[in-house]
């Protein structure tokens, strides 16, 4: 296992990865509750399956950005962009 996957799988990015777990779950089920017909009592029932989807969905997708480098792709441009605004100060 080389450096890059083994900080990909670090406490750290554990711990991200489930924050942004559980936004997205709340994120999620905030649309849903905002979405649904007050009457329908199918969507009670796909409540719950819907909730555990939703939190392993971000879960997930902390991974996906990881691995694709997106988050230092990202923090890099704003680390680059915040240097040149303070430089002009």
């Amino acid at each position: 296992m080389n450096t890059c996957n083994k900080n990909i799988f670090s406490l750290k990015t554990l711990s991200e990865a489930t924050v942004i777990g559980i936004i997205t779950f709340i994120i999620g089920r905030i649309a849903f509750y905002f979405s649904k017909n007050k009457n329908d009592k199918e969507n009670k029932k796909e409540f719950p399956k819907l909730s555990l989807v939703l939190f392993i969905t971000g879960f997930f997708l902390h991974f996906i950005i990881e691995l694709a480098g997106l988050n230092k792709w990202y923090c890099d441009k704003k680390c680059m962009s915040d240097l040149i605004i303070i430089s002009k100060l």
